[in-house]
């Protein structure tokens, strides 16, 4: 099935908008749905043209993250469960845009997840504690000299844990790649302010 350019900006806004959920979930909660996080480590591995690609060109893997979308575009999620995801995802969109600067950081990004991609075939498991850590340490050599920083805000009982904290950077990267593939659909900060309603029609009629 082909898709609208609409659509395709609005899937990619799902796919970041999904592990931005995941990793506010870990903050807030100390656990976050673990199907979810495994389709987010997934699509780190995974080659695509476009944002939908990435999740198997199945819809129903970016459910979630179509559904919280709905929510932030519409309004009907605000306070403390709004207010840190959209700051996450904005800050993650000026990242990618910076990123594009650093094509050393890009390559280096690309070659450390070949690399992993290829210890998680070694241990027969994309979510072996060694490859989750794997895949931090590569945000922490990169994107986390990057700004703006991603801050995340949370209880400081679940974020002090080593197994989350490397949880949240693998979810960043996953957003990352997201944001990647709503910039490359045309995606821009003021196709999303002032286009806010249209992408909430695309969404929900994608969730249909």
């Amino acid at each position: 099935m082909s898709y609208s350019l609409t659509q395709q900006r609005a899937l990619a806004l799902a796919a970041l908008v999904q592990p931005v959920w995941l990793v506010h979930t870990i903050a807030r909660r100390g656990q976050c749905d673990a199907a979810c996080f495994a389709q987010a480590v997934q699509m780190l591995f995974a080659d695509g043209h476009d944002a939908l690609s990435l999740y198997g060109n199945e819809i129903s893997h970016l459910h979630r993250g179509l559904s919280v979308l709905e929510q932030l575009l519409g309004g009907a999620m605000v306070g403390s469960d709004a207010k840190p995801m959209l700051i996450y995802a904005a800050n993650l969109i000026g990242l990618e845009k910076q990123l594009r600067h650093h094509p050393d950081m890009i390559k280096y990004l690309a070659d450390g997840i070949e690399r992993t991609r290829k210890q998680a075939g070694y241990f027969d498991n994309t979510l072996h504690d060694n490859v989750i850590a794997s895949l931090a340490g590569i945000y922490g050599e990169t994107i986390s000299h990057l700004k703006p920083k991603v801050v995340v805000r949370g209880k400081p009982e679940f974020l002090r844990q080593t197994a989350n904290t490397n949880r949240i950077r693998v979810l960043l990267l996953a957003a990352l790649r997201g944001a990647h593939y709503w910039h490359r659909a045309g995606g821009s900060h003021w196709r999303l302010l002032l286009g806010r309603r249209g992408l909430r029609k695309e969404v929900t009629a994608l969730l249909r």
